[in-house]
Order: structure tokens, then C-alpha cells, then sequence
């Protein structure tokens, strides 16, 4: 209808698909296409997630005539019953309007189910009692509410451990190959991807592992690593809990409560687990009777994504006690989230975010305005609950359902609740006749489940526009998105994002620009010379520049022709060497001040010219005259270091000899014969 201002396209797939890729063309012979829309996906149709492109924008190129197809690659699979294409602008001209034809490209999805209360877990028991792999593939997908829960969990005797946990929403793996107490070598590794993940939507984790080398992608988002240690093999031993462990005598076992939600198609290394549960195999063990089906909880949230959204609602007129409660989770600083005018102009009350806070402020009619502020950072991107409930002279506001400390206010105020309730903007039409008056920006971000006085929201009812009004909301669905997960800011710079857009804060990083790629330093002396720094002294250079090596402090002496960059160490002093001998020489590590190896190397690779000086003095020793060799080497370490050995080929009994080690310059090493 022309007059629906929030047309969609609605596709029922019969089953659930995997899908790939979209293709959209306008009507046949006609001026309707339309040229940017949003596509949203479920498993129901009343129930849906937004497709996220990269870079963390929704709305995804259409057409521009009615004859060419537009294909568009997701770039991660997902899976999906139900397609909904919601249609954000379209072609005008020549009385061109909404016309669109559409092709999915997938496969049929199988689907293998398990519920989980919070109490559950299925013991998927190992071959031979144990398992011992090189490599491995596991592949599991969840659903839940909770920002906390064990997904996997597998330790061996010899301190290999295996364990998926959802914590704060997101997903943690952690593995070893095992720890040697004779290296020192703690070989725990904990990958971390994904945020957001408790929205009740599939997620789809895949681990692959081959040796020490494991990549962990949680949809789009892909993390490799190098496991610590020197073991190549995962050596587990019994049993693989999945979704949760009841037995507590673990030792490697996390605080994580058990999972509360969905799981589907969790494969070990191309076992299924929940077929083999369904068909109560002998490797599979379950404490307690579980359902092969997914029971959905419908929450229905909304989105407030446009410049000027708005909800409006009715209330109850001229009502001596006000209750209000809703949840809602933004990355904002600042936003309307609730505005109503009390009956008989008694003035009105307002629910802002401000600075993180919640702000309530109460405006009386010839009087000073009250004002309150609960809760901390509550624009953390999580849901937050609020509860307000008033009456005359009393106020009470609860952040996050912590009864035992809610904010109380006693201030003289009179409550007559009005007729009508504002959520994330005030509509423009309004502000001539006051119903809706505010200095605060929209509120963008979700909300869901809104009580007034007790009465919950009934967003099918608003949908059908029989009840309350709005303008730019995504009904039935939580647009939010971590643009800060993955980290877009290099170099360790702190990533601050809004609601569309992030920033990268490089302070005392070294470095600069929109996602700290600049290097502040130069690559080293002679660069600092040639810009005019004619000075000898202390410098901070950056070798690889706006490679992943960090600045470092060096001794920038200055000549008229050139500059020596020099870097200082532990071994400027002279080392005295007693009782070595071949078969164990004298080692002494080098250490570099302010640099690691990787780092002078980066220096030395830049230079035209490196040196350094090893001096070796010797007192009453019979080196010279000895048959075998005496040699001094430099030997190249992982760690912050050279290493010298000395070998004595004298008898314990005469004089020592010592070595002095001294760098003046780079990296470069002397061999003394």
C-alpha cells in the first residue's frame, strides 16, 4: 500500500536452508526496482536477525533498472526458514515504485537439536577411552539468552585441556597441548570472538586444528593462533561434556554455569553427537531425559535505528501511581528513552541516558526541576533493565532488577499519569501542542519488553497499527552490532564506538590517524637527522613503521654526515668466566634495553651498516698454545636476547680467562677466533 510506510517482502523457504547469496531484479518492463533494502532472516516468521555486511552496515546494494540482476555474496553463511526483505529506497522517476524479484542461492540445511535447561549435559564418550589427534574439527551452533554458559569441556591427566564457554556474551576457547614443568612452558592458549552473542539468534562456531596452529571462527569473524607450548598433540582422556558438567571433581573445570538455550549439529571430528544421543547410543551418556527440539521464547524486541524514531503509546489517564519497566541496550551516550506529561498540567517526567547514566528528571509547573542519576556505563552494548515506579512524593528507580539498592527519591512532587507514553523520540508533529518536549538526541539502540502499569506491550497490535504509533522502527528484531569486535584500531588503540560509527583512541600508542596506522616516530637517527634534528640524545624510532612492531628508545648520536643509532644492553660491564669447558660452555645471554629481537633485527634490516664489538681479554691462560680451538659465537634467540658462548679449553686448576661483552651500535655479531 502506498500508504504503509514500512513495506516488506516476506518468503516462507518451507524448510531450512544455508544460505549464500541473493539476487534481486526490478518488475518486467517497468520503472519499479528498488536500489538499497535491509534482509532479515529466522527460523519463525515473527522472529528475526538482520543480515550484517562487513564494515558493520545492514543495508545492502539493490538495483538500478528493471532488466539487470544485482547478486549479492554473503560473506558468511547462514541458516534460515524464513526471508524478509525490507525495501529502504527505490527508484521514483516516471512514477517508478516498490517492485523487486528475488532469488536465493543455498542448500537444504539438516538440522539435529538439543534443548538445555541450565541443568543438562550429554557425555559423548572417546574411542578407547581416550583421544589423541594431531588435528581436529569441531563444529557446534548455539542459541540462547544468558551471556554465561559451558559449551565444551575435555581435560586429559597430562594438563591437555579443551573447553568452549560463553562468558559476557562472548565466546572464549581455551585449549593446551599440555604444560613441561621442565621448560617452564605453560601451554594454556584462550582465543576469544564474537560479542552480542546472548540475543537469542544461531551463532555458528567452527574450530579447526592442525597441531599448534588453530583457527577459531565464530560466523564471520576468524581467529588464528599459535598454541603455546612445544607439544603437537591434544591428549584428552575419557569424555567430551557438551553443553554443560554436572560431575564437579574436574580439575581444570571453569566457574561457567552450565548452557541454558539450543545447540545444533555439535560434530567431534565428524561425530554427531546429538544424532547418536537421539538414537541412544552406547558412547553417549545423558543424566537426565532432554528435548530434541528448540522451544523459542518470543521476546519481539524493536530497533531505533532512524534519525527520527519514535514510540508512542497509550496510558492510563489520570492514575495516582506510575509504573513503567522496560529493557533496553545501546552503545549511546546519550538518548531519550522515556518522556510522558502528567494529567492536569502537573508537569512531566523524562527517562534519558546521559553519559552512560540514567537520568531522571521530574519538570513541575512554577517550580525548580528535580534531577537523578542511576546505574554506571549502561551503554555497554548488554540489556539493561529499569524499573520506575512512583507516587506522590516517592519515587523509585531499580537498574538491572538490584532491589537491594534502587534509587529513592522523597523530593514533594504530585503524580497524575497522562494519556499518552514517548520511547526513543518525540515525534515532531507533537512538539506544537507540548505533548512531547525534550533537549535530549533519539535514543538509538533496542527495547523490549515495555510494561506500563503493569501491562505489557503488545507489539503484534502496534504492528497492525491498531494500537499507539511509530516512525522508523524495525519491529521484531535487534539491530545492534559490535563494531568494535574485531578491534578495527591497530596497535592497541582503544576502540570507542556510537550506534553507526566507531573511533579509534591512539593516545600513547605511538602512532596516529583514523585507526592508528600512522607511525608518530621515524624509522630511526638518520631519518630524525635528515628532518633537521641535529642533536645527539634519546630518540623513539619505529623500524617497520606501521608494521606490528612496537617504537623503542634509542641513543641517536649525531654527525654532520651521518647519524649512529645505538642501542644499549645488559653486558656493557665485563663478565668473568671460571671452569667452562667444551661440553658446557659459558653462556651469557645480552639483553636489549627497550627492544625485543624481532625489533633490532627490523633496525638492522633498515641499516646500511651495522655493527657490534665483543671484546675478550684474557690472564694466565694457555689458549694460544692449545691444540683444539677456542671460539666465541653469537647465537640468535626467540627471546629479548644474544647469547655468547665462552668454552675454556684449560684445566680447572689454572687462572680463568674472561670475556667482555660490549655493543656499540645494532645487531651484528663478531665471531673471535
Amino acid at each position: 500500500s502506498p500508504r504503509d510506510r514500512q513495506p516488506w517482502l516476506q518468503v516462507d523457504l518451507g524448510r531450512k536452508y544455508r544460505l549464500r547469496a541473493i539476487a534481486t531484479q526490478g518488475t518486467f518492463n517497468s520503472y519499479d526496482w528498488v536500489t538499497r533494502y535491509t534482509l532479515l532472516y529466522g527460523d519463525r516468521p515473527d522472529s528475526w536477525t538482520p543480515y550484517i555486511m562487513k564494515g558493520g552496515n545492514s543495508t545492502m546494494p539493490g538495483n538500478w533498472n528493471y532488466y539487470q540482476v544485482k547478486r549479492n555474496v554473503f560473506h558468511y553463511a547462514f541458516t534460515a526458514k524464513h526471508i524478509r526483505l525490507l525495501p529502504l529506497e527505490w527508484n521514483t522517476e516516471n512514477g517508478g515504485k516498490i517492485g523487486v524479484r528475488l532469488e536465493l542461492f543455498g542448500c537444504p540445511y539438516d538440522s539435529y537439536v538439543l534443548q538445555y535447561n541450565g541443568d543438562d549435559s550429554v557425555v559423548y564418550m572417546y574411542p578407547e577411552k581416550r583421544s589423541r589427534t594431531l588435528r581436529d574439527h569441531i563444529a557446534i551452533n548455539f542459541k540462547t539468552l544468558e551471556q554465561d554458559g559451558l559449551l565444551l569441556h575435555s581435560e586429559g591427566i597430562q594438563g591437555d585441556l579443551f573447553t568452549l564457554e560463553l562468558k559476557r556474551g562472548r565466546l572464549y576457547l581455551h585449549i593446551s597441548l599440555g604444560s613441561s614443568n621442565v621448560h617452564k612452558v605453560n601451554g594454556r592458549t584462550t582465543l576469544t570472538a564474537g560479542s552480542l552473542l546472548d540475543n537469542l539468534h544461531w551463532h555458528y562456531v567452527t574450530i579447526k586444528r592442525y597441531g599448534r596452529q588453530v583457527n577459531f571462527t565464530v560466523d564471520s569473524q576468524t581467529v588464528t593462533a599459535i598454541c603455546n607450548g612445544e607439544f603437537t598433540h591434544l591428549d584428552l582422556d575419557s569424555q567430551m561434556y557438551v553443553g554443560g558438567v554436572i560431575e564437579q571433581n574436574l580439575p581444570h573445570l571453569p566457574t561457567t554455569p552450565n548452557f541454558r538455550g539450543c545447540l545444533e549439529n555439535v560434530f567431534i571430528n565428524g561425530v554427531n553427537v546429538i544424532d547418536k544421543a537421539k538414537r541412544e547410543e552406547s558412547d553417549i551418556r545423558i543424566p537426565r531425559k532432554m528435548h530434541f527440539a528448540c522451544r523459542d521464547i518470543l521476546l519481539k524486541p524493536m530497533t531505533f535505528a532512524g534519525p527520527n524514531n519514535y514510540l508512542q503509546v497509550p496510558g492510563f489517564f489520570r492514575r495516582p501511581r506510575m509504573f513503567v519497566k522496560f529493557k533496553f541496550r545501546s552503545w549511546d551516550y546519550t538518548g531519550l528513552l522515556m518522556f510522558t506529561r502528567f494529567a492536569d498540567d502537573l508537569g512531566a517526567l523524562e527517562l534519558g541516558l546521559s553519559e552512560g547514566q540514567i537520568n531522571v528528571t521530574i519538570f513541575q509547573p512554577g517550580k525548580k526541576k528535580l534531577q537523578f542519576a542511576a546505574g554506571y556505563r549502561l551503554n555497554d552494548g548488554y540489556w539493561h533493565t529499569v524499573d520506575l515506579a512512583a507516587r506522590d512524593n516517592l519515587m523509585t528507580l531499580t537498574i538491572d532488577e538490584e532491589e537491594a539498592s534502587p534509587l529513592k527519591i522523597t523530593n514533594p512532587f504530585t503524580i497524575r499519569t497522562g494519556d499518552r507514553y514517548f520511547f526513543g523520540g518525540c515525534p515532531k508533529t507533537n512538539n506544537t501542542i507540548r505533548k512531547c518536549e525534550t533537549k535530549l538526541n533519539r535514543f538509538h539502540g533496542c527495547m523490549q519488553h515495555i510494561f506500563i502499569d503493569n501491562e505489557q506491550l503488545d507489539i503484534d497490535i502496534i504492528l497492525q497499527r491498531q494500537w499507539g504509533r511509530y516512525a522508523e522502527l524495525l519491529l521484531g528484531t535487534c539491530g545492534i552490532t559490535d563494531r568494535c569486535t574485531p578491534n578495527p584500531c591497530e596497535h592497541e588503540g582503544r576502540c570507542i564506538q556510537s550506534w553507526d560509527d566507531f573511533i579509534c583512541l591512539c593516545e600513547n600508542t605511538g602512532y596516529k590517524g583514523e585507526v592508528c596506522h600512522m607511525s608518530v616516530y621515524k624509522e630511526s637517527c638518520e631519518a630524525y637527522r635528515l628532518s633537521g634534528k641535529y642533536w645527539s640524545g634519546n630518540y623513539t624510532i619505529d623500524p617497520d613503521l606501521s608494521g606490528p612492531l612496537k617504537p623503542f628508545e634509542v641513543y641517536c648520536k649525531m654527525k654532520s654526515y651521518k647519524a649512529w643509532t645505538v642501542i644499549m644492553h645488559d653486558r656493557a660491564d665485563g663478565t668473568k668466566v671460571t671452569g667452562s669447558s667444551i661440553d658446557r660452555p659459558y653462556i651469557g645471554d645480552v639483553n636489549y634495553w627497550n627492544a625485543s629481537w624481532d625489533e633490532v633485527t627490523a633496525l638492522a634490516n633498515t641499516s646500511l651498516y651495522c655493527e657490534q664489538w665483543i671484546d675478550y681479554s684474557c690472564y694466565k691462560s694457555r689458549l694460544l698454545n692449545t691444540p683444539s680451538k677456542v671460539t666465541i659465537t653469537g647465537a640468535g634467540r626467540s627471546e629479548r636476547s644474544k647469547s655468547v658462548a665462552v668454552p675454556s679449553t684449560k684445566p680447572a686448576s689454572t687462572p680463568s680467562s674472561s670475556a667482555t661483552v660490549m655493543q656499540t651500535t645494532d645487531s651484528g655479531e663478531r665471531r673471535c677466533r
